[in-house]
Parts: C-alpha cells; structure tokens; sequence
C-alpha cells in the first residue's frame, strides 16, 4: 500500500523533536513549553488547548459531528499525539474520514515557533500510525482550511500596513475566531494585537465550562430556559427594588423617579428579549441561502445544487463551506490555477451572501412589536425601514443605557445602608422563586437527556454500521 512521503518525513521530524526534547531540555532540567492551540478539522472539527507538556486542558467540538465522535471519550489529560491518533482512529471507524474525505486538516498557534513544529510533529506520527491501517492514503494537510486562508488573504489585503495583520498564519487566525467566538465584545483589530496566552485565556475558559453533550437543540432549549427563568428572577428584584425605594423616598419623590425608570427599564428588557431571540433565529452558520445564490455559487463551482445541501435538504453557510474545504482537500496534491480562482470566487460570493444575511430586515411582526413598545414610552423618530438585528441591539443599547442613567440618579440619593438594605431584600425573594427554579431546572435537564440521547444513538449506529462496535 502505497502512503504519502510527507508523513514518514513528519514522523522523523517528531522522533528528533522528541530526543531533542528530552535529551537537550533533560540535563538542565525541563524548559516550560508555550502553551499552545491545535485545530484538527476532518469534519468532525475540533479545538484543543494544550499545557507546557501538550497534554490537553480544555477542547471543543465544533459541529455536531464532532459531539458525537467524542462523546464518552476520555480527552482532557491526554497528550496531543494520544489524543489525536484517537479522534483519527475513531473517524475511520465511524465512517468520517473516507476515501472520499481522506485529508486531516491540523494547524497550531503558539507564542513558540519550536512547540508549532513539535505538536504538528505529534498529530503527524498519530496520522501515520492510523494510516498504516487503512486501505487509503489519509493527507496530513497542514496549510489550513481553503476558506480559512481566503480569510487570512482579504484580511491581509485590506491591512497591507499593519504588522499585526502581515504576521498572521492560518493557526493564528484559527485561535483568534475562537477567541472571538467566545467573546463577543473582542474585535479582530484588537485581537490581532494580543498574544497566544492573553487568546487562550478566552478560549480556555470557553472551552472548560462548555457542556460537552450541547448539541444545537440543547442549547436553544438551554436559552429559552435561561430568558425564562431570568425574566422572573428580574421582574422579582426590581419588584424589591421599586417597593423599598418608595418605601425610603416616599409616594411624591418615589413615584416622579420611578414613572420614568420603570417604563424604560420594561421596554429595555423586552427588547433585549426580543433581540436574543432574533439572534438566535440567524444562526447564520444554519441558515439556508438566497436561491439566486445559491445558484450563482453551484455555476460558478460546477456543480449541482445537490451537492451543496446538509442533511436537512437546505443550502446553508456551513454546508457550502463543508464542500469547497473538502474539494480543496481532496485535490491538494493536483490543484490547479484555475480549479484555485474557481474556489476562490465561490467563496467570494458566499462571504457577501453572509453580509445579506447579517443585513436582512426583521419580520413585520417582529417590528411591530418594537413600534408598540417604544410608543408606551413615548419614543419617537426611529426608522423602521429594512430594520434589522443590529438596528435592535442598537436601540436595546440606547434604552439600557438610558435606564442605567436613571438608576444610577436614584441610587445616589440613596444612603449605604438603604442600599444595602434593598440587596438584602432582592435576595431574599429570588430565592423564593422556588418555582421558576425548578421550571428551569427541569428544563435544562430534559434538554440534557435528549442531547446525550441523541449523540449517544448516533455513535453507536454509526460504529455497527462499519462493524466496529465494541
């Protein structure tokens, strides 16, 4: 069985990194290691955060197949090479990686070029190792993703002074939209600046508190329990709140205060309600594509609309991307200029079918709900054509901000101790909300049990298809 060069060459590259490693580094006592960032992207894709040993602290699967290729599966404490010799096996196993599919994407970002070269000569080996065992050749591509280095490209153009920008790899990019991902308040200009440790800071924390059975069902179960449940507990305190500080201030004060604050503080949250659940319908990474792009994309690829759908017979974001990676793969060995120009036009038209997306206009029904709202507060001169989700979080901002004016007014006229008194007092009857608790609590659990379920049916039925159940 013929097998690629390129693997047996990763492989001598590790065994010498490793005797470097133990031989230069033991004598003198071990030098710490960068911590470091790995992506493996077979589709399953999923995210690794690494110690100064390589051994995994923290992971993330980022789609569902990569959910159900590693549940049940011990990976936090493993070293890297285990860890992905395991996810490889388990993909040939489970059907995944496939004569059809047969590349491994990997990347890695680290503040040490050393370490990037020594865990790609790790997860190198453990690809070897699982090649030697299967009747086609799996391709250890270590360039990134097609629509990844596109990314890397446009960013580069349109920053062709900026050190930051100029310096980035595919492994650094990939670190940076997880960071992002899991901080929506950090920007690429920003995130470009800080450095692989101040990044994992982000994405460690992301990735340690994730569920690892959240399947996109469970979590939009999970945010409707979550703004159910909030509701209550914020109706309660500012229940509290109102009721002590007309208690303190008395009905003429209390009430001229209160006439205002109330008002905009109700319309604020419902707003911001209704923006989280507009978010979460524009999933953009789900969200089935204009028709007429859809076609232009399959034209200018070649193909038929076929081939671009998920499983559920839509065209999405994801789906379109799935196809151009897995060509792109496929033929890395025999990519040509113009198979290269035709991916990258595709691509082009898909990341503006993305901006159409962000920039669609909200439902009617959706608007009028925002109009009745803003009108019981008496807001007024808001244009409300092609109004869209940022338009809504916009105003949403607006009116926090507004009520936080506000309350911040009547908490200065407030004493410590009355202050006080008031949380004291907010407290006591959140927790009563015994109810809203246990509401919550149900939920969350039966979303949790249908998740691992579900990921739980898919594994096993996909291991007795290839015969390879334990």
């Amino acid at each position: 069985m013929k097998k690629a060069v390129a693997i047996i060459a990763v492989l001598m590259i590790a065994a010498g990194a490793v005797a470097c490693f133990v031989g230069c580094d033991g004598a003198q006592g071990e030098k710490p290691i960068a911590t470091s960032y790995v992506s493996i992207d077979i589709n399953p894709s999923m995210r690794f955060v690494l110690d100064q040993n390589q051994k995994i602290t923290s992971y993330s699967c980022e789609n569902e197949d990569a959910l159900v290729l590693a549940y049940g599966e011990t990976i936090v404490g493993m070293d890297i090479g285990q860890a992905s010799q395991k996810i490889i096996d388990l993909a040939v196993r489970m059907g995944y990686l496939t004569k059809d599919n047969c590349a491994v994407t990997v990347s890695v970002s680290s503040d040490d070029a050393d370490v990037e070269d020594r865990v790609l000569g790790y997860v190198g080996a453990a690809i070897y190792n699982v090649d030697k065992t299967t009747d086609f050749d799996i391709k250890f591509d270590k360039e990134g993703s097609f629509i990844l280095n596109y990314q890397l490209a446009k960013l580069k153009e349109k920053n062709p002074d900026d050190e930051n920008y100029q310096n980035l790899t595919a492994g650094r990019l990939r670190l940076i939209n997880s960071a992002m991902a899991a901080d929506l308040s950090l920007k690429m200009d920003d995130a470009v600046k800080m450095s692989t440790q101040e990044l994992l800071a982000i994405v460690e924390n992301a990735y340690s508190n994730a569920e690892k059975f959240a399947t996109k069902a469970f979590k939009e179960a999970k945010i409707l329990a979550e703004q159910t449940y909030q509701r209550s507990v914020v109706a309660t305190q500012e229940a509290m709140y109102i009721a002590k500080y007309m208690e303190y201030k008395g009905i003429v004060e209390g009430g001229i205060a209160l006439t205002e604050y109330n008002g905009l503080f109700i319309a604020a949250k419902t707003i911001e309600v209704i923006a989280k659940g507009a978010e979460l319908a524009q999933n953009l990474t789900d969200k089935a594509l204009a028709n007429e792009d859809v076609i232009a994309i399959a034209t200018d690829l070649g193909v038929d609309v076929n081939v671009l759908k998920d499983e559920n017979g839509d065209v999405t974001v994801a789906s379109i991307g799935a196809y151009v990676d897995k060509i792109a793969k496929k033929n890395a060995d025999v990519m040509t200029q113009d198979m290269r120009d035709k991916l990258a036009i595709a691509v082009d038209k898909l990341e503006k079918s993305k901006e159409n997306l962000q920039d669609k206009p909200l439902s009617q029904a959706v608007v009028a709900q925002i109009k009745t709202l803003l009108a019981s507060i008496d807001i007024k001169d808001i244009e409300f054509v092609d109004f869209t989700l940022q338009d809504l979080k916009d105003i949403a901002a607006k009116l926090q901000k507004k009520v936080d004016d506000i309350k911040g007014k009547m908490d200065a006229s407030l004493s410590e101790v009355q202050k006080q008194n008031i949380v004291k007092a907010q407290q006591q009857a959140v927790a009563k909300l015994d109810g809203a608790l246990a509401q919550y609590n149900q939920a969350i659990a039966k979303a949790e049990q249908d998740a691992i379920r579900e990921l739980q049916s898919i594994k096993k039925t996909r291991l007795e298809i290839l015969g390879s159940s334990k």
